[in-house]
């Protein structure tokens, strides 16, 4: 029998995907590739060979598999695909280059994990940015089309993960949404998205529709996290106060500014403000960081929503003299603390750790430049204490669980990778493929690192993660281990 799934292509995408072509000037001739088929899916195992048929000129033509796993050949006119069995128990996918002359063509090629598995892996290549639930049951997502003039329109898509039902609707012109990046999703199935055009859209899962929240008071307004139960989420205004942005909390429809620390980071009165970024899942503790000088100092809220640094028992500030560059200097002060870039997952279920990079400053000899040194770092809500990993040199905190679970992405900026380690004893526990195989039996191929970790309850599947993986050439799309919705 012959286990394939072929990807069925409208018309317009597939002569924009199998028909290739560019003139030679060197003889004035038109190289081209055409396919009989851009895109295929193989099961897990017991796959027949999968043949596509090509017309080129010229008539020489390769085709080279970007996977070890799939065989491309050339029989006569046509392109044989033959996959291996996945073993891995993951979905992966691979790209198939056709090359004739000039002219190249692309066929994407997917293989489905072993769907028998309780716990699957799950890659989202075709969105441009995607987000999880606080609750890990609903990721939303966009990716863009180009109309037949070139103009971008944007399709919003929902996924829920305990049926693996998808659901999309769209596309939206343009000219209406210009998206830069999912900030959220909600439990209850609302999505935020930024717009590119200075604010912010809101799509409704249940009701289908769109909406620009606003809040009475302030020019524009971002979410950027809620609670599980949907009663809080977190952000920042603008257009409000002698700063350019204020954090906010939204309880039960009551929205309020939340207190600022009394100077920023580097003990200075506040000139660009404070943006909220992250809440816990249960809603109780509130991160974010202070925007001056873009230095990122990590701030969070109690649960009597007071404002404090995170990593407070580490924090350090000096007064260096720096060189203004025409003969002199000035106070300068540098800062020893704990900073965050725009993370939104950083905090664990109960708040009870806070993932984040501790890092260090010093001054050159000559006061002229500040030299910086970062390091994974997670801060104990409960304890006030800040575990710092230095072994893991230019890293960064990613999350935590509440039993003391900690994610590490490296290097710092431009995280391709990430470890596991326990917070309380400093124990290393492998690198994220190496923790989930032995804790799932489950392969990861190219997971990169974890972003969140979601508590399920449910007997055998203790989590759901949610990762960013690096192996992309167009984007760093998002990645998900959670409960099979089969089983």
């Amino acid at each position: 029998m012959k286990h394939i799934i072929r990807r069925i292509i409208p018309i317009v995408l597939l002569l924009a995907g199998t028909l290739t072509g560019c003139s030679n000037p060197a003889n004035n001739e038109t190289h081209y590739v055409r396919l009989s088929d851009a895109a295929c899916t193989f099961r897990h195992t017991d796959n027949m060979p999968f043949t596509i048929e090509v017309i080129t000129s010229p008539d020489n033509w390769e085709a080279r598999s970007s996977g070890s796993w799939l065989q491309a050949e050339r029989q006569g006119t046509a392109l044989v695909l033959t996959p291996e069995e996945n073993l891995t128990g993951a979905e992966r996918s691979t790209e198939v280059t056709v090359t004739a002359g000039q002219a190249t063509a692309r066929i994407q090629v997917t293989q489905l994990g072993d769907t028998t598995l309780p716990i699957i892996y799950r890659k989202l290549d075709d969105l441009h940015s995607s987000a999880i639930s606080p609750d890990g049951n609903i990721v939303g997502g966009y990716y863009s089309t180009a109309d037949d003039e070139s103009y971008s329109k944007m399709t919003v898509v929902f996924i829920d993960l305990r049926t693996g039902e998808r659901t999309e609707f769209g596309p939206y012109p343009e000219s209406l949404i210009l998206p830069t990046s999912v900030s959220c999703v909600t439990s209850q199935g609302l999505m935020y998205v930024v717009n590119g055009q200075g604010d912010m859209f809101a799509f409704d899962m249940h009701e289908r529709n769109y909406f620009i929240p606003e809040v009475a008071g302030y020019a524009t307004i971002q979410v950027n996290s809620s609670s599980a139960d949907g009663t809080k989420w977190v952000g920042r205004a603008t257009g409000k106060g002698e700063t350019m942005y204020v954090p906010l909390i939204s309880e039960n429809g009551t929205v309020r500014e939340l207190p600022m620390t009394e100077l920023n980071y580097r003990n200075e009165p506040h000139s660009m403000g404070i943006i909220a970024r992250g809440i816990s899942a249960d809603g109780s503790i509130a991160y974010g960081t202070i925007w001056d000088n873009l230095d990122f100092g990590m701030v969070y809220w109690d649960k009597e929503g007071n404002v404090h640094y995170v990593g407070e028992d580490v924090r350090t500030v000096t007064t260096v003299q720096r060189s203004d560059g025409y003969g002199g200097t000035y106070d300068y002060n540098i800062v020893n603390g704990m900073i965050s870039w725009a993370g939104t997952y950083q905090a664990s279920p109960s708040g009870k750790y806070i993932a984040g990079t501790y890092r260090e400053e010093s001054i050159s000899e000559n006061g002229e430049t500040i030299n910086e040194s970062y390091w994974p770092a997670f801060f104990n809500t409960e304890t006030k204490k800040t575990h710092v990993f230095s072994e893991f040199g230019d890293g960064c905190g990613m999350t935590a669980t509440d039993d003391g679970i900690g994610f590490i992405g490296t290097p710092s900026v431009f995280t391709t990778a990430g470890a596991v380690v326990n917070i309380e004893t400093g124990e290393h526990l492998g690198s994220i493929q190496e923790w989930v195989m032995e804790r799932y039996g489950l392969y990861l191929p190219a997971a990169g690192f974890v972003q969140y970790v979601i508590p399920t309850g449910e007997p055998g599947s203790e989590f759901i993660l949610w990762g960013i993986s690096p192996d992309s050439t167009v984007s760093e799309p998002n990645w998900y281990v959670a409960p099979n919705p089969a089983k």
